[in-house]
């Protein structure tokens, strides 16, 4: 597994190593100090969900900060060119009895056709992997594997040369292609230890990719929290990147039939 560290941007091989195997892990990526901060923002966050109180993340100072993390974007540049977006942002605190999440990828495309641009998935593990509730099961090398998202038959069972990363530090991150076929495979434990997690997507610029829910509004709010640093991050919020797909998905419905290089004959 190749192994970048927060100060350094990333090597010819890690390069090499994220467009074959399609992953690259980042132990302990985050400042402790930092760290700290997501953690505590976690559990904010969660305790204005049950009260009902439903904010976008990037109006959370930390976690807002961290979907433009200048070591990330350094390393994103390298891997995606100069020009890309933030598709979303999620986090959560999983707890002991947590289910997991059976084997799926995360490749936004209508239908799913190509890997032509990059689209990638930061995991972040604020407190670390032990083996205790979940772990993190990847499948080297299937981004490049046209499949639909959900691959539910397969559950949380390894695959055939898949992989279980269950020993990670604080702070650690995991940057995958998200067409990478991945999984959160459950596990007993973790009663004095659940697991904080964040997880922030970019999509490349060069294609018009479906955005995710009220996108222009997030970014709005990305903004006015100044999480583009002073104009220097202001491509990571550009709704202008994104489509809409549910006014399409019905007419498309109507014309996905057979194959679809043959509507291109009269082009």
């Amino acid at each position: 597994m190749s192994e970048t560290i927060s100060n350094q941007s990333l090597s010819a091989a890690d390069v090499k190593f994220f467009h074959r195997e399609g992953y690259l892990i980042l132990p302990s990526f985050i400042d402790s100090v930092y760290n700290a901060r997501l953690i505590a923002e976690v559990d904010e966050l969660l305790e204005h969900r049950q009260a009902e109180d439903h904010r976008f993340l990037v109006s959370y100072k930390e976690m807002g900060l961290l979907t433009s993390h200048p070591p990330l974007m350094d390393r994103l540049e390298v891997l995606m060119g100069s020009r890309f977006s933030m598709h979303h942002i999620h986090s959560a605190r999983h707890d002991p009895g947590d289910g997991g999440v059976h084997w799926h990828q995360d490749y936004e495309q209508h239908p799913q056709t190509n890997r032509s641009h990059i689209m990638v998935h930061l995991f972040y593990y604020l407190n670390g992997l032990n083996g205790e509730i979940g772990d993190l099961l990847v499948l080297p090398q299937s981004q490049d594997l046209i499949v639909p998202r959900g691959l539910g038959r397969f559950g949380t069972e390894d695959l055939p040369g898949s992989l279980c990363v269950d020993e990670l530090p604080p702070g650690s991150a995991v940057l995958v292609h998200s067409a990478l076929w991945h999984a959160r495979r459950p596990k007993p434990g973790g009663e004095e230890r659940p697991r904080y997690f964040i997880d922030v997507s970019y999509c490349q610029h060069g294609v018009l990719w479906p955005m995710y829910g009220r996108m222009e509004q997030i970014n709005a709010k990305a903004f006015e929290m100044g999480l583009d640093r002073d104009g220097r991050y202001g491509f990571l919020y550009d709704e202008s990147q994104f489509f809409d797909f549910g006014p399409l998905r019905e007419p498309f419905e109507q014309i996905n039939k057979g194959s679809l290089v043959l509507k291109l004959k009269d082009l």
